[in-house]
């Protein structure tokens, strides 16, 4: 498939996603204050930098940004990751990170994003490994994982690379998805989102 043709339907889907995911956030939001819930989050099993298995069930109880991503990303993940960095230590700074919340960064592409690739890239961030999960699994089911969460990712064969959404989900302690934010958004406010868990954390 030539490049050009398939970074249209790339987009066509991404056009497709927004609308229908900001349908739902709409949705969820206009019943009232309360953050609405987009739906159920699927649950997984993955491997952290340590060898031993995740699953999103090991958090219940914690609000969790669940972001997916590659390593070698040219250009949205390593900032994105940044952030997520920053957010992690608005929340430790609210004494929360690791009692209440948590973070968990996705690979997508397990081929390149080896154990020992994702602890290099990784250890750039100053992550609190306990509590930010770097994960990988098989790649066929963890695209489709992603997909399930409402992240188009789609891979580029003819150029050895990836297109993904970039959002950070807000998973809540039941394992419900509660809302999204663009990864990229330069505007992004970092306390908000650190706000953002630390009130879905406190949900019974």
């Amino acid at each position: 498939m030539p490049n050009k043709a398939f970074k249209t339907i790339v987009t066509v889907l991404l056009v497709g996603l927004i609308g229908a995911f900001g349908y739902m956030l709409w949705q969820g939001q206009s019943q009232g204050e309360k953050m609405g819930v987009l739906q159920k989050a699927p649950d997984f099993k993955l491997q952290n930098l340590d060898g031993k298995e995740v699953t999103l069930a090991d958090t219940a109880g914690k609000a969790k940004l669940v972001y997916f991503f590659f390593s070698t990303c040219p250009d949205v993940c390593p900032p994105s990751t940044y952030t997520l960095s920053k957010i992690q230590n608005e929340l430790i700074k609210e004494g929360v990170f690791g009692t209440k919340t948590a973070l968990m960064s996705i690979t997508f592409d397990p081929t390149k994003d080896t154990t020992e690739r994702l602890k290099e890239f990784s250890s750039r961030y100053n992550p609190d490994y306990k509590n930010w999960y770097f994960l990988r699994g098989d790649e066929k089911e963890t695209v489709e994982l992603a997909r399930k969460f409402g992240v188009l990712v789609e891979k580029d064969t003819k150029n050895d690379s990836w297109t993904h959404s970039n959002l950070f989900l807000l998973v809540d302690g039941k394992g419900d998805l509660r809302t999204y934010y663009s990864a990229h958004d330069e505007n992004l406010d970092v306390q908000k989102v650190a706000a953002d868990l630390i009130k879905i954390s406190k949900e019974k």
